[in-house]
């Protein structure tokens, strides 16, 4: 017996310190982890002044093939840039006030010093806007007043825990709050205001000539390489103002001018950056347009507007081109500032060269178009059902057509080409959001 007991009080004693040590593992932790909240208001920063990376290795995706389905970058961002991207959508009516956005998948991130506010810190909470900051600009021209680089970006209270076994914090960012800035050009909200009026008309009262897409791109490209020239000192040079309201234009003028006019029309357009010069700090932008023939196509105005001041003198050199043409001297640039994007891929062909049209499209598109009368003139523009009024119904009688879920018994043709689209789908969409933005009450 005393044999056994000495051989079996190895393996107890082994037993007992492991034991121990997994108990002492515990409570290790339970007493060097601590928790608490911090505020972080203090720390004011802009978009203009990060210079860490808050990408992630995910591009934000415009898909090619993506006809009949939400084209703008807003619609391929993360849940949290997401939720940014909407709340920075209502500064189409421009205000100074700051506004705050919940996360709704809060950022967790560690740090080994949670006062200073440092890159740790400012990496993850541009990880959770700075993509929103830059699909906002590209998607919506409209905003032509915010001043991105100079909006102020900051967090209130922070949770966090400490391990002071490790010197680390884990932080939790649950909100982000937002300080809109608008550019020096403008002397205050008024007159940004009333510009925002100007830019409405001069939209508003934009008249597009042509019976195909293509006739109407064409109208648009002229119309406003005949209305503005390329003016580096322009005032609002950058903004869709230099290309429809105040003449005086660059590339990213004439480009979100044009993007505003096809988006009125419901033809998917979106703006390009490309070329870019690291060294120098020079960059391009240009338009892609989704055609007829579910294919994207290239328009630079920019380079297609060649006068001066006083001239009149335009070409189609990169007027609705393809790859092959275009990419000669365009290319695409995907690291945009704080965001990855990857732009429509764009035809080989230029448009009207297409080898690869059928006529089961054609055949089922003028189907769709026989089963119904013209527009009729007895009822408002977009009152597509004849029930009196413009409403959400009017979207979801078009989109049922095309669908094929319902047969339209009243024409839906709202863009005259003899057919029943997607394109009319997009142009009821924009009369929809035209009338809810007309009808909006800021909450103060």
């Amino acid at each position: 017996m005393k044999k056994f007991l000495r051989s079996a009080l190895p393996v107890l004693t082994a037993y007992c310190l492991t034991t121990s040590t997994f108990s002492a593992v515990t409570l290790y932790g339970e007493a060097y982890n601590e928790t608490g909240t911090i505020d972080m208001s203090q720390y004011q920063m802009n978009f203009g002044n990060y210079t860490g990376n808050s990408t992630s290795p995910d591009y934000i995706h415009i898909l090619a093939n993506n006809i009949g389905k939400d084209y703008l970058i807003g619609d391929y961002l993360d849940n949290n840039n997401k939720a940014v991207y909407a709340a920075m959508a209502e500064l189409v009516n421009p205000s100074t006030e700051k506004f705050t956005v919940k996360l709704p998948e809060p950022v967790v991130f560690t740090t080994s010093d949670i006062n200073a506010g440092g890159e740790d810190f400012s990496n993850a909470v541009f990880s959770a806007c700075a993509s929103a900051k830059d699909a906002v600009s590209f998607d919506m021209p409209e905003i032509f007043w915010l001043d991105q680089n100079n909006t102020l970006v900051s967090v209130g209270n922070m949770p966090y825990k400490y391990n002071r076994r490790t010197g680390l914090y884990t932080c939790t960012i649950e909100a982000i709050t937002f300080t809109p800035a608008y550019y020096s050009g403008f002397a205050d909200i008024d007159e940004i205001l009333e510009y925002k009026a100007l830019l409405k008309d001069a939209v508003d009262n934009f008249s597009v000539k042509g019976n195909t897409n293509a006739e109407k791109l064409k109208d648009i490209h002229d119309k406003i390489a005949d209305f503005t020239y390329y003016d580096i000192e322009g005032r609002f040079s950058g903004s869709a103002l230099s290309s429809l309201v105040v003449s005086g234009a660059v590339c990213e003028g004439y480009a979100k001018g044009f993007k505003m006019i096809c988006d009125k029309i419901g033809i998917p357009c979106v703006c390009v950056f490309g070329n870019y010069d690291e060294t120098n700090k020079t960059a391009h932008m240009w338009n892609y347009v989704l055609m007829e023939d579910d294919c994207w196509y290239a328009v630079d105005l920019t380079w297609d507007d060649c006068d001066g001041e006083d001239g009149i003198d335009v070409k189609y050199e990169y007027f609705l081109k393809g790859s092959a043409d275009f990419n000669a001297n365009h290319t695409p640039t995907e690291n945009y500032f704080m965001s990855n994007l990857k732009y429509p891929e764009i035809a080989l062909w230029n448009y009207g060269e297409n080898p690869n049209l059928t006529t089961t499209t054609t055949t089922t598109i003028t189907t769709k178009t026989t089963t119904t009368s013209a527009l009729s003139d007895e009822y408002e523009y977009g009152d597509l059902n004849h029930d009196g009024k413009i409403s959400i119904a009017d979207l979801v009688y078009v989109s049922n057509h095309v669908l094929d879920i319902e047969p339209a018994e009243y024409s839906c043709d709202l863009n005259q080409d003899n057919r029943i689209d997607v394109y009319d789908v997009i142009i009821m969409r924009q009369i929809i959001a035209n009338i809810m933005l007309e009808d909006y009450i800021p909450i103060v």
